[in-house]
């Protein structure tokens, strides 16, 4: 048994090492596309001159003479972005390593436009802390599936199907902090579900054990790194009070823990609001751009339907065309329930208190972003009743899941969502295959997401994608492409070595050659378990 454990173990490295090879290859490398990114790469930056999470950076003005800054000025003066303060500190490591290797590539820091080359290279770097939270969710993964009995091959076939055939891949390689929330996420159920059947009784009663702690810890960093993640997490505490395993003192414990850790979570956004603004709800999103009729409503109950449809059935951000295995998951629910009603009573909680959520935020869509982009997080601990050995799952299906899903990662991952959404200039007009204008409710926005929206189709079909020399950022979205670009056109951009491009590649595709040893999808071909 020890030995099994072992090799387990060794299976879980090793398929981490593998993800995380290739999503740093496969990463664009691009943080300065939308303030989602580019505001939390300059969180992190400016907390490394000046220990300080404003971004004064923003105040420079664009191409078009305009402020890039989203987000609104502090009680100091200082212009805040109106994300929390997890994300930066979680990046900072990245940003450190970029920061070293444009020491060592001899690529200098300058003010701009000439020190755009440096902020190009050392925000690529940064980026790679998603990379590193992608490979961590389907490590995740894997250990909350073998604690649920799931088998070395099953759970490393369906390990593969999380990472390479899920939108989790595309999130792994770009700024956004959806990765860590689902590394977050899956993490603490990994711990939970280890720690409800040994530690049951007076030993769970008499204190908190390390993977208690830990689930409690993740739980609260996840909503310090998006507040939102508040609507996720209560499903934990649901999930451990109608758990069958251990006695009700035990499950009680456990779930005073995890809603202590959401408090703690919600306090610190709190306080952060009130140290930035005055006030614990302000939370710097500046929307007058998009609000013609303010005060703005964050929450419109009426477009519930709408939003619902939106994430649920439209081709640019079903969940279940980015994420086709969690169809399976949902169909698997009832047998879930009846091996594991905790699990499957969190999952029934989380699922529709994020959509409910999500489908009445004015944003639905999730902004700028390859498919259900809110959904994110919830991907890894959808996949878990699928997991479960009881649970039947026709491995046909399984197949065609995992192929929609592979070919619609693999897309996201080679065309930038910005150039297959943002508008563009056509003669006269202004054309926005994702947007449309609409005269709004009072409080809501003048923007609503098409839901006609096919994806990549735009770029595909206009030639932006086909002309990867154009502009940088341009055509394939990979970062060794970007930094080639970059040194060609960029002002200062000579500076960027010939090898440099090389570096950031080839040795993440050797990390993966090297992990692929026993990773063979085994079982796709056999009768249903």
């Amino acid at each position: 048994m020890k030995g099994q454990e072992t090799r387990g173990q060794f299976r879980g490295r090793r398929l981490f090492l593998f993800f995380f090879g290739l999503y740093a290859l496969t990463s664009t490398g691009n943080a300065f596309r939308v303030p989602d990114e580019f505001e939390v790469y300059f969180q992190a930056e400016h907390f490394a001159d000046a220990h300080d999470l404003s971004v004064p950076q923003t105040l420079s003005v664009n191409e078009n003479g305009e402020p890039i800054f989203f987000g609104k000025f502090g009680l100091d003066g200082k212009p805040y972005a109106p994300y929390g303060p997890g994300v930066a500190f979680l990046i900072l490591p990245f940003h450190l390593a970029g920061r070293a290797l444009a020491r060592v590539a001899g690529v200098p820091r300058a003010a701009l436009p000439q020190g755009i080359a440096w902020e190009f290279l050392v925000g690529g770097v940064t980026a790679l802390g998603m990379a590193f939270a992608g490979a961590l969710a389907v490590a995740g993964f894997v250990r909350a599936g073998r604690a649920l009995g799931a088998s070395a091959p099953d759970i490393r076939t369906l390990a593969i199907v999380l990472g390479l055939c899920t939108i989790l891949w595309p999130y792994a390689t770009t700024l956004y902090c959806e990765a860590w929330l689902a590394a977050a996420f899956i993490w603490a159920a990994a711990f939970l579900l280890e720690v409800l059947p040994r530690e049951a009784g007076s030993n769970v009663a008499s204190g908190f054990s390390r993977k208690i702690g830990a689930a409690a810890i993740l739980i609260a960093l996840a909503i310090v790194t998006k507040p939102t993640a508040i609507v996720i997490a209560p499903a934990f505490v649901v999930a451990v009070l109608l758990d069958r395993r251990g006695d009700r003192r035990a499950r009680t414990t456990v779930a005073s823990a995890l809603s202590l850790a959401i408090l703690v979570g919600a306090s610190v956004h709190i306080l952060w609001n009130v140290t930035r603004f005055g006030n614990p709800l302000d939370f710097g999103y500046n929307l007058a751009g998009m609000i013609p009729h303010p005060p703005a409503r964050p929450f419109l109950p009426e477009e519930i339907p709408r939003g619902l449809f939106l994430q649920l059935l439209t081709p640019g951000k079903s969940l279940f065309v980015w994420a086709p295995v969690t169809l399976l998951s949902l169909f698997s629910l009832g047998a879930c329930w009846r091996r594991e009603r905790g699990l499957a009573a969190g999952l029934i909680a989380g699922i529709a208190s994020a959509l409910v959520f999500y489908a009445a935020y004015f944003f639905p869509d999730g902004g700028y972003s390859h498919g259900p982009r809110h959904l994110v997080p919830l991907v890894p601990v959808m996949m878990l009743p699928v997991a479960i050995p009881s649970v039947p799952i026709s491995r046909s299906a399984l197949r065609a899941c995992a192929a929609v899903g592979f070919v619609m990662a693999a897309l996201a991952v080679t065309v930038s969502f910005f150039e297959d959404q943002a508008p563009v200039q056509i003669g006269t007009r202004l054309i926005s295959p994702y947007y449309e204008r609409v005269d709004p409710t009072p409080g809501g926005p003048n923007l609503r997401y098409r839901t006609d929206y096919i994806p990549f189709k735009f770029a595909l079909t206009s030639g932006r994608w086909l002309s990867p020399f154009r502009a940088p950022g341009n055509g394939p979205d990979f970062f060794a492409l970007h930094l080639v670009q970059a040194r060609r056109m960029f002002p200062g951009g000579k500076a960027i070595p010939r090898w440099l491009p090389w570096a950031v590649s080839v040795p993440w595709g050797i990390l993966m050659i090297w992990m692929m040893p026993g990773l063979r999808v085994s079982g796709l071909d056999e009768s249903p378990r």
